[in-house]
């Protein structure tokens, strides 16, 4: 049985490798960063507060030998005046010639930004190990933190966002990149990302601030456009369910597509709600659900079969231990979304 809690500290060698896996903007494989990151987590979770762009919440999903095999995060602000969310604004545009009786549909890309922007969803992969396997571990690390927004909603923005990771190549390139950043800024895809996460100052410096037509990319790489790197798909499935959708927003760094959502949109959020533990077991047959306990003040959750009786939840001797939750205590409890075949945990 899984449980997603607070990332600590003492987690920092195994998150890292963790990273490896993904090395995302988000989550690095950096141990500076990431050891920051972990510091300025500690702080949000012990100290809640509204949303600001010091306030970061990293979990870590353990399996029973305390293990770390999966890691996501929130950053309760995205988008500042000194950091905005930088995107390029997806819009359709049709022409028409009356003289020639020809209509033409165009797709044009405009570069924006957000300086008061929502929360954001990220920093998410699941080990190729624990893909798969029984006890839902996937569905616990991306839902399990709605369950945590739903209950501190003050903590956060009444919008959350997603940025889905995009297609490269072999070699680390974006087609896209290659196609139109390069051309502006002169930098490598890769030179590119990592200046960002330190200044993205330079691309409202260099890039054209007037629309973009994407006819005049190549036709393979105007397909790719909004298109996300296969490894995400079950991520990008299991948001979905939760209630995001493109908001025709795409990175100006690779091109893949920004999902987002009012948070009263959301399944998870929307469906949480508190109960006591029950002294009761429940049929063998009921349905899997997220159930979540902060009894001692730290979040914890796992995902098991449990029976709700009005407001009493029963739960088995194994929920009970790791959860360590006795009969009478609150907990919260949020269904888990619809299975589906294949997919992949990366996003």
């Amino acid at each position: 049985m899984y449980l997603l809690r607070p990332a600590r500290l003492e987690d920092l060698a195994q998150i890292l490798e963790l990273a490896r896996f993904l090395d995302s903007l988000n989550l690095p494989a950096d141990e500076s960063f990431l050891a920051q990151r972990l510091a300025r987590s500690e702080r949000a979770f012990s100290q809640p507060g509204p949303p600001s762009h010091e306030r970061e919440y990293q979990f870590v999903l353990v399996d029973e030998t305390e293990r770390a095999v999966g890691t996501c995060a929130i950053l309760s602000k995205h988008g500042t005046p000194d950091s905005p969310h930088l995107y390029l604004r997806v819009r359709e545009e049709e022409r028409h010639s009356k003289s020639v009786e020809i209509s033409m549909q165009h797709h044009t890309l405009q570069l924006q930004a957000d300086t008061d922007g929502p929360s954001e969803l990220g920093a998410l992969v699941l080990h190729p190990d624990t893909r798969g396997k029984p006890g839902w571990p996937g569905k616990l690390l991306s839902w399990g933190r709605f369950v945590y927004i739903a209950l501190h909603r003050a903590c956060f923005e009444e919008r959350v966002m997603a940025e889905m990771r995009a297609t490269l190549d072999p070699e680390g390139r974006n087609a896209f990149w290659e196609a139109f950043g390069k051309r502006f800024t002169g930098m490598s895809y890769a030179e590119a990302d990592r200046r960002s996460a330190v200044d993205k100052n330079f691309i409202l410096e260099l890039f054209p601030s007037t629309p973009f037509y994407t006819t005049l990319l190549d036709e393979e790489v105007a397909r790719e456009l909004g298109q996300v790197h296969p490894e995400t798909r079950g991520a990008l499935h299991l948001l979905e369910q939760a209630g995001l959708h493109w908001i025709g927003q795409i990175d100006p760094f690779d091109a893949g597509p920004f999902f987002g959502a009012a948070l009263s949109q959301l399944i998870p959020v929307r469906e949480t709600r508190k109960v006591r533990v029950s002294r009761e077991a429940p049929p063998r047959d009921t349905d899997a659900r997220i159930v979540s306990s902060e009894d001692g003040g730290q979040f914890r959750a796992i995902a098991t079969r449990a029976a709700l009786d009005g407001d009493q939840l029963r739960l088995s001797k194994d929920a009970h231990k790791r959860l360590d939750a006795s009969p009478g205590d609150e907990v919260a409890v949020t269904p888990l979304p619809a299975s589906r075949r294949g997919g992949k945990t990366h996003g």
